[in-house]
């Protein structure tokens, strides 16, 4: 039985990732990807799409009718969402109910970085515009910038931290890291603003955040939906 450095080179190795020519690092591709095949279709969530001849139509991981895709819906389905889960109130000081799970499924199609970006734009986004029509507060202001940051640290650990980002393991981790971040500036906002508001009800409000959007409507329905939706975030990475 051969060992690693018997690899001809370009072989992949154990862990399914393509070997560059000297046999030690990941290729160019960083899978052993057909053309056409991104990296939702390889099992993780980077794209990893190999140039084909019908590239021209691909508006590209990082081109503007993409991000604009990606931002619109997250503010649509987020919104819709939205209405939804806030319809139950607020289970304790300043923690309610929101479904996080949507943008999070958007940004597993989505490279880390501008795309994702453009998810938590668009959450904010369509949180913004709810917002609006049910009465603007000061705290919302903080809120928006805590979307955009949360949902960039879900992207950033789950696609450049993470070894596999398909695993229910790093799904949950990387799902409770996005709502922690985005509570934090919820916690801040509702001390900043509530002139009744304690250090102890900010707490409250960002750990009670922290476990209703990261754990109940982050990673438990993240994980549970994935594999089902897997085809139509697909075509949305495509």
């Amino acid at each position: 039985m051969g060992t690693e450095g018997d690899q001809p080179a370009g072989d992949g190795g154990a862990d399914g990732y393509g070997r560059g020519p000297s046999g030690d690092g990941p290729s160019a591709t960083g899978l052993d990807a057909g053309p056409g095949v991104t990296g939702l279709d390889a099992g993780v969530g980077r794209d990893v799409r190999v140039e084909s001849g019908d590239a021209g139509s691909d508006p590209g991981p990082g081109s503007l009718e993409r991000n604009v895709a990606f931002a619109a819906a997250s503010a649509v389905l987020f919104a819709l969402g939205l209405l939804f889960t806030e319809s139950f109130g607020e289970v304790a000081v300043d923690v309610d109910l929101k479904p996080f799970f949507i943008p999070y499924l958007l940004i597993v199609a989505a490279r880390a970085a501008i795309p994702t970006m453009a998810v938590g734009l668009g959450a904010a986004l369509g949180e913004g515009v709810l917002d609006v029509f049910e009465g603007y507060e000061l705290d919302d202001p903080i809120g928006f910038i805590g979307y955009v940051v949360g949902f960039s640290a879900f992207g950033w650990y789950l696609h450049d931290v993470a070894e596999d980002p398909t695993r229910p393991r790093s799904l949950a981790v990387g799902a409770t890291l996005g709502a922690f971040v985005q509570a934090v500036f919820e916690g801040v906002a509702y001390l900043t603003v509530e002139e009744t508001a304690t250090a102890a009800d900010a707490a409250v409000s960002t750990l009670g955040n922290t476990v209703t959007h990261g754990l109940v409507l982050g990673a438990i329905p993240l994980v549970v939906l994935l594999p089902r939706v897997r085809a139509p975030l697909r075509r949305l990475a495509d």
